[in-house]
């Protein structure tokens, strides 16, 4: 997707995304609007959900779409299965799972996609095993949890 502003040197650093690559690339509205289709009627699934789906919510008057849709994060999650006290960023999350993300992938789009989702796979044996059997259960524990990502937010922003 083309930022419609230059790439911080940072961010090129830690992502490897350069001005080069997203030259030419289409722009929000375009991109956005063909995701907005291929999830139709799907269950997101997301690493810190609220950050990415902040993103979408602040575009969708230019993408021309709501993502109204449920969205499963793996943060919140692991907040539930491992406690507040643990870390809960994908690398340590991973670690605990026994997730292997190759270091050249590592804060790429596809690797840390297919790592959330390899995440995620894991923890649903766990959820059942807590009784969370459904889609309606996961979100139900999710919502009734979600006063732990601000707690966290909190606590980070303090630190």
């Amino acid at each position: 997707v083309d930022p419609e502003r230059s790439i911080p040197p940072l961010a090129t650093k830690v992502h490897g995304i350069s001005e080069e690559m997203v030259r030419g690339a289409p722009k929000i509205d375009a991109a956005g609007a063909r995701f907005h289709r291929f999830c139709e009627n799907a269950v997101l699934v997301a690493h810190n959900a609220p950050f990415d789906m902040a993103f979408f919510h602040r575009h969708a008057g230019r993408i021309g779409a709501d993502f109204d849709h449920p969205v499963f994060d793996t943060v919140l999650l692991s907040a539930i299965l491992f406690g507040q006290g643990e870390s809960h960023t994908l690398d340590a999350l991973s670690h605990r799972l026994g997730v292997v993300i190759p270091e050249k992938d590592r804060h790429t789009a596809i690797g840390d996609t297919i790592a959330t989702a390899d995440v995620f796979q894991k923890m649903l044996g766990m959820l059942e095993a807590r009784g969370l059997v459904t889609f309606d259960d996961v979100l139900a524990e999710m919502q009734r949890n979600s006063r732990l990502l601000k707690e966290m937010k909190a606590r980070v922003g303090a630190a």
